[in-house]
C-alpha cells in the first residue's frame, strides 16, 4: 500500500493555514458577508423577462424615479431569459404608518386615542379624517388605507421598470416584503439554533473520541469548510440568511462525516502504518467529495440557467465547502492525526 504522507504530512499543513488568511479577508474584509432581507426586514422584487435586463439601465432607472433605502441590484443572464435581483429598505414612510397601526391597535380599548392614531395614518397618507363610529372601523380603514398605498407603489414600480427597460408584457414580477421586527427575530433564532447545533456536534464528537487532539483536529478542520463555504458566498455576492444558514449547517455535517471516517481509520485500523491508513482513507474520501462535487456543479448550472435562487446559493455554498474541506481534511486534519499517532507509537516503543 502506498504512503502519500511519508515525510511529507508536516510541510502539508502550512496550505490550509496560508489558505486562511485569504478566506478570512473575503469574509471579513472584501467583499464581506451581507445579511439577507429575511434576516434584517425589507423589500425584495424579483424581475424576469425574455427582454434583455441591464443592471446599470435598472439601477439609473430605479435612482431617478424611486427613493428606494438601501438599493442593491444584482442581475443574471441565461439561455431560459434574463433576470433582476432588487432589493431595499422598507420606506420610512410606511415604517411610521406601521408603527402607528400597531398603537391603534393595542390601544383599542381607549376609543378615542385609537381613532387618533387611524386618522393621523390617514393624514400621512393624504386622505380625509373621518369621525369613525368606533376605534375598530377606524383601524380597519387606516389599514386598508396602507394596503393601497402599498399596492399603487408595488404598481407604479413594475410599471415604471416594465416601460423604460422595455420589458414587454411577459415580464414576470414577484414580491417579497418582511418587516424588521420579523427579520431581528428570524436572525436571532436562527444564529441561536446554528451556534446549538455546533455545540451539539462538538459534544459528540468528544464523547465518540474521547481524546483532545483527534477531537479538535476534526472542529478545526469543520471550522475551515464554514469559512471557505463563507468565502464563497463573499464571493458570489451570496447574502446570510434563512436559506443559506441551512445550507452552512449541511456543509459542517458532511466535514464531521469525512473527518470521523479518516479519524477513527487511524485510531482503530490495524492495517499497514499510519500514513498507509491515512492514504487508504483518502482515496475513500476523495472518491465521495468528488461525486458530491460533481452533482453540486450539475445543481448550480441548472439553477443559474433557470433562475432557481435557493437551489443556486445552497449548491454555490456546499461546492465552495467541499472544496475547502479536500483540503482541511487531508492537508490538515490527516497531518496533525499522522503526527499526533506517529509520537504514541514512539511513546509506546519507549516503555
Amino acid at each position: 500500500m502506498q504512503d502519500l504522507y511519508k515525510n511529507n504530512y508536516k510541510k502539508m499543513m502550512l496550505i490550509p493555514l496560508l489558505l486562511a488568511i485569504p478566506l478570512l479577508f473575503l469574509v471579513l474584509i472584501y467583499p464581506g458577508i451581507q445579511p439577507g432581507v429575511d434576516l434584517t426586514g425589507g423589500n425584495v422584487l424579483i424581475v424576469r423577462s425574455q427582454n434583455p435586463i441591464i443592471e446599470s439601465q435598472l439601477v439609473s432607472v430605479l435612482k431617478e424615479n424611486f427613493s428606494l433605502q438601501e438599493l442593491k441590484v444584482s442581475t443574471i443572464a441565461s439561455p431560459t431569459g434574463y433576470g433582476a435581483w432588487i432589493q431595499y429598505n422598507k420606506d420610512p414612510l410606511v415604517n411610521n404608518i406601521e408603527q402607528l397601526l400597531s398603537k391603534a391597535d393595542s390601544s383599542l380599548e381607549d376609543e378615542n386615542q385609537s381613532i387618533a392614531y387611524s386618522n393621523e395614518v390617514l393624514k400621512l397618507l393624504g386622505q380625509e379624517q373621518k369621525p369613525f363610529p368606533n376605534a375598530k372601523s377606524a383601524l380597519l380603514a387606516a389599514q386598508g388605507a396602507l394596503s393601497l398605498y402599498k399596492e399603487d407603489f408595488s404598481k407604479k414600480l413594475q410599471d415604471t421598470i416594465t416601460q423604460k427597460l422595455s420589458l414587454g408584457k411577459d415580464a414576470e414580477f414577484q414580491k417579497r416584503e418582511i418587516s424588521a421586527t420579523l427579520g431581528s427575530a428570524s436572525f436571532q433564532s436562527s444564529i441561536f439554533i446554528t451556534l446549538l447545533g455546533v455545540v451539539m456536534i462538538i459534544i459528540i464528537i468528544f464523547i465518540a473520541f474521547r481524546q483532545f487532539i483527534p477531537s479538535a483536529a476534526i472542529i478545526q478542520a469543520m471550522l475551515f469548510d464554514v469559512l471557505a463555504g463563507l468565502a464563497g458566498m463573499a464571493i458570489l455576492q451570496i447574502p446570510l440568511s434563512l436559506t443559506t444558514l441551512p445550507a452552512l449547517l449541511m456543509l459542517i455535517g458532511y466535514s464531521v462525516d469525512t473527518d470521523i471516517m479518516l479519524t477513527s481509520r487511524m485510531l482503530k485500523g490495524k492495517d499497514g502504518t499510519p500514513g498507509e491508513r491515512a492514504t487508504s482513507s483518502l482515496k475513500t474520501g476523495i472518491t465521495m467529495t468528488s461525486t458530491a462535487l460533481a452533482a453540486l456543479a450539475v445543481m448550480i448550472v441548472v439553477s443559474y440557467f433557470y433562475q432557481i435562487e435557493v437551489i443556486y446559493q445552497i449548491a454555490a455554498i456546499l461546492f465552495f465547502g467541499l472544496i475547502g474541506d479536500i483540503i482541511a481534511t487531508w492537508l490538515m486534519n490527516a497531518p496533525v492525526l499522522l503526527w499526533w499517532v506517529e509520537n504514541k507509537e514512539k511513546q509506546h516503543k519507549k516503555y
